[in-house]
């Protein structure tokens, strides 16, 4: 008799412990988690692979040279070299190419960056100031030759400024999608289109 009821105490403990352990779908608990997950840890390295290998010598980004970049603290800096002879329209193009080109790569690791399509660039740009400088490769010492030099700060939403001089800002002109040009950048063959026309 002993036996038997220590068999119904351990069938009736089992039970118990199964029961309590049991999923019910109906009642959602079997719906696997999906939100989003607080503190993923950005792996900076994939996300440069992806830049470097987008607008680094690319089909569409020939005249790219090097994208070097590093966040801390709120801010992301973003040190790009082209070839030679890339013009200051190019190069503000190719720039605002890029800070878009950087938030997409985050929001692969981190979804909750995946633009919406209410922003021109995406969540990263909301919450880090983005100072982005484009050089030619030849005077990357040289800051008086640099193409772009600008900030994107939260909460703007306009395409990157080409580096104008004070001249060249009193006959710029800008385009209806944000963009700029100068009487003179928009003549002749640029050195983007030159160097897509040689591969």
């Amino acid at each position: 008799m002993k036996k038997i009821l220590i068999a119904i105490g351990c069938a009736l403990l089992l039970s118990g412990c199964t029961e309590s352990n049991i999923v019910d779908p109906q009642n959602g608990s079997a719906v696997p988690e999906t939100g989003i997950v607080e503190g993923i840890q950005i792996d900076w390295g994939q996300v440069q692979d992806e830049l470097d290998e987008e607008f680094v010598g690319s089909d569409d980004y020939p005249y790219g040279e090097n994208i070097d970049f590093y966040v801390e603290d709120g801010n992301a800096y973003m040190m790009i070299t082209v070839q030679d002879g890339v013009t200051k329209e190019e190069a503000a193009s190719y720039a605002t190419a890029i800070i878009k080109a950087l938030n997409d790569s985050v929001a692969t690791q981190d979804f909750s960056y995946k633009n919406d399509g209410t922003s021109m660039y995406g969540k990263f740009s909301q919450e880090n100031v983005v100072w982005i400088y484009v050089m030619p490769e030849s005077t990357v010492d040289d800051e008086s030759t640099w193409l772009v030099d600008d900030a994107i700060v939260p909460g703007q939403e306009r395409p990157v400024e080409p580096n104008y001089t004070s001249a060249e800002w009193e006959t710029a002109v800008q385009n209806e999608d944000g963009t700029y040009q100068t009487i003179s950048s928009g003549n002749g063959e640029t050195a983007a289109q030159s160097a897509a026309a040689q591969e």
